[in-house]
């Protein structure tokens, strides 16, 4: 785990990687999830993706775009280009009246988890809350859904067949 995020990636970047799904090399994914170059390289060789031509599976990239950059902050970047993402991650406000215990809980609980599945810690309570709730969909749910194309999209992005 780190704290690779620095700066949100410009309109331009990220729409371009969106668009050509394709291996990129270390300063074109910096520029896209906000790491630095060095860190990029660092996380390719430790999970042992870094190509012999010094780029990276878009597959795994865009897998690391979605630990560094809530939807919410994709989809404000994109805009007019919204339509790059996957429709089901854009976000859905919800009101939820929870008892206080549970909310106390896993705010505490956010602050120690270790969340070793994550490139980069969720940085607001919400983005902790929606790895939860990923995580926390039954295999029998994801069977039900296999013909909702809208949420197929969303749940498996970025899916192997993306990946050229």
């Amino acid at each position: 785990m780190s704290s690779f995020r620095h700066d949100p990636p410009s309109h331009a970047a990220l729409a371009l990687f969106l668009r050509e799904q394709r291996a990129r090399n270390v300063e074109e994914l910096a520029s896209v999830l906000g790491w630095t170059a060095a860190d990029v390289r660092r996380r390719a060789e430790a999970d042992g993706v870094l190509l012999n031509d010094g780029t990276v599976p878009w597959r795994d990239a865009a897998g690391w775009l979605l630990e560094s950059w809530p939807p919410a902050t994709l989809f404000a970047i994109l805009a007019p280009d919204a339509d790059l993402l996957p429709v089901g991650l854009s976000p859905v406000p919800l009101l939820l009246e929870l008892p206080g215990y549970l909310v106390h809980a896993l705010r505490v609980q956010w602050s120690l988890d270790p969340m070793p599945h994550r490139v980069v810690r969720p940085a607001t309570f919400d983005e902790y809350l929606t790895d939860i709730l990923h995580r926390a969909i039954d295999p029998a749910t994801v069977a039900e859904l296999r013909d909702d194309a809208q949420f197929m999209a969303a749940y498996d992005f970025p899916r192997e067949e993306d990946d050229e």
